[in-house]
């Protein structure tokens, strides 16, 4: 026993001390047991709160663990629709052995896409350095921007569609096109075409990612 909880305990003993002073037995034996049941559910509260601090600080560590697997996430959304154009010429011009993607390398290539420790620079460059794995990224891209497509012009919102015109005109189209260009086109002014980029990045991370991804809107 440490010094230091030897002096609590003689505090303590010295308060009881105090409190017993002049009592009868029999209300020291009152005393005594609520005193002592007191302590007890005094160290399960403690229990109780070391456990659910624990749990809170796992929880946390997992919140900010999926917060920033989906910021890289979203970083990399952005980086697939600014280099579509390139990475999709390659894909298309390529000669390829099979037309069928093998299910755990997919899965690998996702992880890459999720994970971290890459610059802009060497995410692209790893997809462009593999044809293999360029082929399976732009096979499961262009499937998402697919359905992406589909669910703007099923939407009974018309930004939806706007925001689709936007991401189709900015990275999608074989010409490029300024952020002004597109702006006079759709009429809307330029922050506006911005913007709808961003809501079209969030749905597209969504698709691109699928469950990781929409757990986050759940935190």
């Amino acid at each position: 026993m440490s010094k230091t909880t030897q002096k609590k305990d003689k505090t303590i003993d010295k308060a009881l001390q105090e409190v017993f002073a002049g009592c009868d037995p029999k209300t020291r034996e009152v005393i005594g047991n609520a005193f002592d049941a007191v302590i007890k559910r005094a160290a399960e509260v403690g229990a109780e709160v070391g456990a659910k601090a624990v749990v809170d600080a796992v929880e946390n560590e997992r919140r900010k663990y999926r917060s920033e697997r989906y910021r890289k996430q979203y970083a990399n959304t952005r980086l697939l629709l600014q280099h579509y154009r390139s990475l999709n010429s390659h894909y298309a011009n390529a000669v390829w052995q099979d037309d069928e993607d093998d299910p755990d390398e997919f899965l690998d290539i996702m992880e890459l896409m999720s994970g971290r420790g890459y610059t802009d620079v060497m995410f692209v460059d790893s997809i462009r350095k593999s044809s293999e794995k360029t082929r399976i990224i732009m096979r499961h891209v262009n499937k998402m921007l697919d359905e992406y497509r589909k669910m703007c012009e099923n939407s009974k919102h018309p930004d939806d569609m706007r925001h689709w015109r936007v991401i189709k005109a900015l990275y999608l189209s074989p010409n490029m096109i300024s952020a002004d260009d597109v702006a006079e086109m759709v009429h809307i002014n330029k922050r506006t075409v911005y913007k709808d980029v961003d809501a079209a990045v969030d749905d597209l991370t969504l698709l691109f990612f699928g469950v990781e991804a929409i757990e986050k809107l759940g935190e």
